[in-house]
């Protein structure tokens, strides 16, 4: 059952006449509000208007309704119990102190007339003279059963055309989770992309869906979308971190449920830049098969999306809608912090909370920060998130790993490397140093046209100064706040 059709019957029982619906699916909400009238009132009577060509009712358009002032003079002098939808109304209020009067007075004399005026719009503004007498509802994109209906709708005619349907019922369910948070016209859209000329539908479609998915959250414009592309095979040590995640693997299923487990919350990992944070929210998306979002802070607050607070909701609100679903966000403290000249991050700060505190949603926050002695108290409590995490600068072993992981992917033969002796220089620096490092001196071999060995390596350690000894200070800070403060991601301690 849709909550939003909840909320609107409750609305119209308590006798509230206007009633604001933002929501970028006009049709859908449109139906949903039919049969809503219909079930009430036992009867059609829906009116609608729009700026072309005022209002329209049972396919007749209604002479000199055009100016929106008398369509709502119209439906004031209406006497069956009935809905009008009003579609373009909203942009025209920022201009019309005329309409916003009108409105008030709409409000006095329909309150508790069974007779419900609908502004419909994808725009959240509504003038603040009329917030205290008019109901907003955000319309929630589709469920999980509306998109599973339209998925065997389109696998129904997929088999009607003669199609191979090879999708066992795991297969099935992902195509489904791979299209939540669109709205219904956007999945569509997706399953027609997907499954258009293919002769058989199988599970390697997917990645089709994945993609259209990609391209349509981006519209969001904060939110960016990561297809799988790490495992924990490209993470080198942090074992306390990689067995934590472990345990978890199956923690979204009905299995765990059943179980009695708690959906975990998040995590947060802080500590020394460069040593594999962002790394990690990557691989918990891989590991958990759960789709990966990344939350830009800096464009949250750029304005170029609109107010900060309503962009940062409506972010939530998205990923409330994909869920199951990671949240990353990277370097938390940038963007989410108490400053006591900035309302906006104030007020980011309280509705973070909140929604920290208070959704049901199964989307689990991955979040890392570079200072957490910036971060507010109120957001580090116990209970906020699952488990705080510190990564360190790398152990001897874990350069072991570093290096490994990083000549492999490369296509270097590892028997031409001492990687202990490798590790054992390279201590104090980072995963993400090393990284370069190695990228560096095969650009030096590829320009003699030949492969990388050692000794190319060992002139780039004699003329790099790592991070460690640049930030020393600020490392003995880190390190010192999160003694005893937060969980150790390896259990080695052997530098």
């Amino acid at each position: 059952m849709n909550n939003s059709i909840d909320q609107i019957r409750d609305s119209i029982m308590a006798g509230q006449p206007i009633i604001q619906i933002i929501s970028y699916e006009e049709k859908r909400v449109e139906n949903y509000l039919e049969k809503l009238c219909e079930q009430l009132f036992r009867n059609n009577n829906v009116a609608y208007w729009d700026i072309n060509n005022g209002l329209k009712k049972d396919n007749n358009i209604i002479e000199d309704t055009k100016n929106p002032i008398k369509a709502l003079d119209f439906a004031l002098n209406e006497n069956e119990h009935g809905f009008f939808i009003f579609r373009d109304l909203t942009p025209q209020m920022r201009d019309s102190n005329e309409i916003v009067r009108k409105l008030r007075e709409a409000y006095k004399k329909l309150k508790n007339t069974k007779i419900i005026i609908f502004l419909l719009t994808p725009e959240e503004y509504f003038p603040d003279s009329l917030k205290k007498e008019i109901e907003i509802i955000r319309f929630e994109l589709p469920d999980y059963d509306e998109l599973k209906n339209l998925f065997f709708k389109f696998l129904d005619s997929m088999e009607k055309a003669g199609r191979t349907i090879n999708l066992n019922e795991d297969e099935k369910k992902n195509f489904i989770v791979g299209v939540q948070g669109l709205t219904l016209d956007e999945a569509y859209r997706a399953f027609m992309k997907t499954f258009h000329g293919q002769k058989i539908i199988d599970a390697s479609l997917i990645e089709i869906i994945h993609e259209e998915k990609k391209q349509l959250i981006s519209k969001e414009n904060v939110l960016e979308y990561f297809t799988h592309e790490f495992t924990l095979n490209d993470l080198g040590g942090l074992d306390n971190l990689k067995e934590w995640l472990r345990k978890r693997e199956n923690a979204f299923s009905k299995k765990a449920k059943d179980f009695g487990l708690e959906r975990p919350k998040g995590i947060l990992t802080m500590g020394i830049t460069g040593c594999g944070k962002s790394l990690c929210s990557k691989i918990v998306a891989s590991l958990w098969n759960l789709p990966l979002f990344r939350l830009d802070m800096n464009l949250v607050y750029s304005g170029m999306a609109g107010s900060p607070e309503i962009v940062f909701s409506r972010a939530l609100k998205t990923m409330d809608s994909v869920a199951p679903a990671i949240l990353w966000i990277d370097e938390i403290e940038s963007g989410i912090s108490y400053k006591q000249d900035d309302s906006s991050s104030s007020r980011i700060l309280g509705y973070f909370l909140t929604w920290m505190q208070e959704h049901t949603s199964e989307v689990f926050i991955a979040a890392t920060a570079n200072r957490i002695d910036l971060l507010p108290a109120e957001l580090l409590r116990r209970g906020r998130f699952d488990e705080i995490f510190f990564i360190d600068l790398p152990t001897k072993k874990e350069r072991e790993e570093v290096f490994t992981i990083h000549l492999k992917k490369r296509d270097n033969d590892l028997s031409k490397f001492n990687i202990s002796q490798l590790a054992q220089i390279t201590k104090g620096w980072s995963g993400s140093e090393i990284e370069q490092v190695i990228i560096s001196g095969m650009y030096e071999a590829f320009n003699q046209n030949r492969k990388l060995n050692e000794d190319d390596l060992f002139k780039i350690f004699g003329n790099t100064v790592p991070l460690s000894l640049t930030m020393e200070t600020q490392i003995k800070k880190i390190r010192s706040w999160a003694h005893n403060r937060a969980a150790r991601a390896s259990s080695d301690k052997e530098y």
